[in-house]
């Protein structure tokens, strides 16, 4: 699962309320962009780097988000962090994000280079682990972007606290949560079991959730039309394994994503039947079979 995705598109939406996250506390200071760097040679590919401002002052926090631990982990973001600086030619923070328990395990917040036994050199950079964070500050803020990050944050295993982050975003106007919930849907799917998921949040959620996990983001569906074409088999296989054979050319054959994508979140709630004849157009054969040979009440009195 493609956790450094969701983050990264967090915080490339949500940055602003996230400050607080990644040792940015005072109110007065504003992200005016946010990047994610290619280094040149040898290439090197950034997780994300906030330009932040404040009373004419620029200066840049570069974040890493860490979901497995790596032991490399010190000496990368040092080296970032170096050319960081000569390609801003700025000063540049340095944060990393831990997003799960046992990611940073046994790995070092410095990066320290010996000569023999003497430290020759030593450099530290901010570290975060999200699951000493209560869940409980996200919600009382009431900001999407942490509201997102509740699922991994202490006592996000919680399902009344997750609800109540699904609630809050639900209630905020659409640019004031872009990108929040697809992002929370993700990290829940990841704290919880398939099944305490699905009885958590329901079934639209899952969709949504399976929807973006696949890298298919509500409206972002256009240009993913291979994607979104395969989760609406893998859904077809899943919720009607006894009609997939009819259902899945049709599937194969339709060039529309939009038309796939209400297909995969109308698979859970539909019947065999009804799924059948909104894919296809035509009820299912055996269905068609029972009533052509099925006699009328008017035929048989007739007789």
């Amino acid at each position: 699962m493609d956790t450094d995705r969701a983050i990264k598109v967090l915080f490339e939406r949500q940055g602003q309320s996230l400050l607080p996250f990644i040792g940015e506390r005072r109110t007065d200071v504003r992200v005016t962009a946010v990047e994610s760097v290619e280094l040149p040679v040898p290439k090197r590919t950034i997780d994300s780097v906030l330009r932040l401002e404040r009373d004419g002052l620029v200066w840049y926090r570069h974040l890493e988000f860490e979901a497995q631990r790596d032991p490399d982990m010190p000496r990368r973001c040092f080296e970032y962090n170096s050319r960081l600086i000569l390609h801003y030619d700025a000063a540049v923070l340095t944060t990393v994000l831990y997003l799960f328990p046992g990611a940073d395990r046994d790995v070092p917040d410095a990066f320290r280079l010996y000569v023999g036994d003497w430290l020759a050199y030593e450099w530290r950079f901010d570290v975060v682990r999200l699951w000493e964070i209560d869940a409980q500050s996200a919600l009382q803020g009431g900001e999407a972007g942490p509201l997102a990050l509740v699922p991994l944050l202490r006592g996000g295993d919680e399902p009344e606290k997750v609800l109540e982050a699904v609630r809050k975003l639900d209630a905020m106007p659409g640019p004031q949560s872009a990108g929040a919930m697809p992002v929370l849907l993700d990290f829940a799917s990841q704290r919880y079991d398939r099944a305490t998921f699905w009885n958590v949040l329901g079934k639209d959620r899952a969709m949504q959730s399976w929807l973006w996990q696949m890298g298919v983001d509500e409206g972002e569906v256009r240009g993913h039309l291979k994607a979104v074409r395969q989760v609406c088999a893998d859904l077809v296989k899943e919720f009607h394994p006894g009609t997939a054979a009819a259902l899945l050319p049709a599937i194969e054959a339709c060039d529309q994503p939009e038309t796939l994508r209400s297909w995969a979140l109308q698979c859970a709630k539909l019947s065999d039947e009804a799924f059948v004849t909104l894919v296809t157009g035509k009820l299912p054969a055996r269905v068609a079979r029972s009533r052509a040979t099925r006699p009328s009440r008017r035929s048989s009195k007739r007789r």
